[in-house]
């Protein structure tokens, strides 16, 4: 049998992700990965906490010293109350995703939608000056709008079932339109993908157990040279990426986005680059 090197010391720091479920999570896999790489001494874990139990774990995190920590469902908007100081990115999200603990002092951020603009990045597709067209107003959405936006899109228009006075609100704050239509709005929809540039898909619909579902009904309405994303990454290929494929449209699932959303925290952290090569392998993601 193959010794195995015991790496972990009285001087190994401690990161995680907190949420409830969490097991699941890629995220100890990507961030043990990346420490690895690097000769960083340092260990993620996943912490399965429950809400009654959440002021608990903010104290363990300044007794312990853990020195960072992703945040899941459904603590993303709870964990606010407990931070010293937000990133203005967080702050136009409204919700936070990584925490940095520095020295007792807690600092949120927001890193989806950054990370869902590198996975674009990577893709080739340069956002700038671009019309996007974004299915589903929830915390996952905002934070896509706001880094597109950030990235100075030209204009973001978002499809949801109901009004989202909170989307509309954006346009105080952000350097691009954002306008807010109906999802029963199937006209106007197909319209706004005419000259679209990118499709951002980022509700439930082709999820478990909603696979067979997609808020396109048509793939004709999925124009020549409209790019097409889906935030959703099980299965891999949702319907709406189905139809993309038979149009021969260029397209991504939630992979890239899973992906440098940890890159982006890891750099939050570390002030070091994740290594992007030794983590996709990790993860098993396709090159």
């Amino acid at each position: 049998m193959e010794k195995l090197e015991n790496k972990i010391t009285g001087y190994t720091g401690l990161y995680g992700i907190v949420a409830n479920p969490i097991k699941h999570s890629f995220s100890p896999m990507m961030h043990n990965t990346a420490f690895q790489a690097l000769g960083i001494d340092d260990v993620y874990l996943a912490f399965e906490v429950s809400e009654d139990h959440l002021d608990d774990y903010i104290t363990s995190v300044k007794t312990l010293g853990i020195k960072g920590f992703n945040v899941s469902m459904p603590y993303k908007l709870k964990i606010m109350k407990y931070l010293d100081e937000i990133t203005d990115e967080a702050k136009l999200c409204q919700a936070v995703n990584t925490v940095k603990n520095e020295n007792g002092k807690l600092i949120g951020h927001i890193s989806d939608g950054k990370g869902f603009v590198m996975a674009c990045h990577e893709k080739g597709w340069q956002v700038e000056n671009q019309k996007i067209v974004v299915l589903g107003a929830g915390g996952a959405a905002c934070a896509i709008i706001v880094s597109l936006a950030l990235a100075k899109a030209k204009e973001i228009v978002v499809y949801n079932r109901s009004d989202k006075p909170f989307i509309r609100e954006l346009n105080d704050k952000l350097p691009c339109p954002v306008k807010l239509k109906l999802l029963s709005d199937e006209q106007g929809l197909k319209e706004d993908l005419k000259d679209a540039y990118l499709l951002v898909q980022t509700t439930n619909v082709g999820m478990h157990p909603y696979e067979e579902g997609c808020l396109i009904k048509n793939e004709n309405d999925l124009p020549e040279g409209l790019k097409v994303a889906d935030i959703i990454y099980n299965p891999k290929e949702t319907k709406l990426l189905q139809m993309a494929k038979h149009r021969h449209l260029e397209y991504m699932n939630g992979e890239g986005m899973i992906l440098y959303q940890g890159a982006v925290s890891f750099e939050f952290w570390t002030h070091q680059k994740m290594p992007i090569l030794p983590v996709k392998k990790a993860l098993k993601m396709e090159e």
